[in-house]
């Protein structure tokens, strides 16, 4: 009798612990849609698996097979949010250029067991003999283990790269990101910011007062900031917000230029340029205060990649002609002309 009781005790003690939890898919609305903004804000992060971590594998590795060896009821991770992990992580490894992802249905396989008055959950890779057969099995080169966790606010997502053939830990890896209520409510994914330094090729010109004879001067430097935000709304759109301060360094004695831009641009990626270089296109347009007056800036061209976190802007600055104030110099005018259409050059770096 006391045994039955305490074998009793046993079984309902877990299911008692199952009620109190929510059973994956049968989260509340509110929970699941937290768990698919945080993962999806990690996985979408361009720090997040990217290729130059992976450049140093074997090259003998090429086809791959992702196994999950997570347990997704214990740690609370819908099968909805669990496959949308799988399939960015599938995409980021595709991405890559880099490796074959195979889809490896036996991977997914779990089996249910009970054993010594003990519910065990268990994958089909049970030891290591058991993983090289699998892999011989599907003719993987190696196996990608994840698995995905949420403590509070806090996403983590760990990776474990094992070579199918001798079990060799090949790479290893954790992600993790913390997101706010706030940024959910917000919809965005990422925000980052920007220094700049960069270059307009716009001119200016200043009249002599004793003659049909003008001084010129082309080209200002510009300084600036940037906020940029990446919308969970698509992944391939990014939007910034600027504060950029521009002078002139040359021919100071007779031009004394000096202003502010602030300026909303759109940025969007090429999606067909990725195999040869990752490339973006942008259109912006801002509105520049300078030497007594003001005036709209428009900007379009491609950024493409410098270094991990640097980046190259390359494109066309449009300034409609303005009548701007110049400090006084003898025999020249107060007044003269600066804008026009030249090219737009920055350099920047993402913190």
């Amino acid at each position: 009798m006391f045994r039955r009781l305490l074998l009793l005790s046993v079984i309902l003690l877990p299911l008692s612990s199952l009620a109190e939890t929510p059973l994956p898919g049968l989260e509340p609305p509110e929970m699941r849609s937290s768990l698919y903004t945080g993962f999806t804000q990690l996985l979408d992060d361009d720090k997040t698996l990217v290729k130059e971590e992976l450049i140093d594998l074997p090259e003998s590795v090429k086809r791959v097979a992702l196994y999950h060896n997570g347990d997704r009821m214990h740690r609370k991770i819908p099968k909805q949010v669990h496959l949308m992990i799988e399939n960015k992580l599938m995409k980021r490894m595709l991405d890559s250029g880099r490796f074959e992802v195979i889809q490896c249905l036996e991977c997914r396989t779990t089996q249910v067991a009970m054993r010594e008055d003990r519910l065990e959950v268990s994958h089909v890779a049970v030891d290591n003999q058991a993983l090289r057969k699998l892999g011989q099995h599907v003719r993987a080169d190696a196996f990608l283990f994840w698995n995905a966790s949420v403590e509070q606010n806090k996403f983590t997502i760990n990776l474990r790269m094992v070579d199918a053939r001798d079990n060799k830990l090949l790479w290893l890896k954790e992600y993790s990101k913390k997101t706010t209520l706030e940024q959910e409510v917000e919809g965005f994914d990422s925000v980052n910011y920007e220094f700049l330094v960069g270059a307009w090729g716009i001119s200016a010109e200043r009249a002599h007062l004793s003659s049909t004879d003008s001084e010129e001067v082309k080209g200002v430097t510009v300084f600036g900031i940037r906020r940029r935000e990446t919308t969970s709304l698509d992944d391939q759109l990014q939007y910034t917000l600027a504060f950029e301060y521009f002078r002139n360094f040359s021919n100071r004695e007779n031009f004394d230029i000096s202003g502010i831009n602030l300026e909303g641009r759109i940025i969007a990626d090429i999606p067909s340029m990725d195999d040869l270089i990752d490339t973006k296109v942008y259109l912006g347009m801002g509105q520049a205060f300078f030497n007594d007056t003001n005036a709209l800036v428009f900007r379009f061209g491609f950024e493409f990649p410098f270094f991990k976190d640097g980046f190259i802007d390359y494109g066309v600055t449009y300034l409609p002609e303005s009548t701007a104030k110049w400090t006084s110099v003898s025999g020249l005018e107060d007044t003269g002309k600066l804008g026009g259409a030249s090219y737009d050059l920055s350099l920047g770096l993402r913190f």
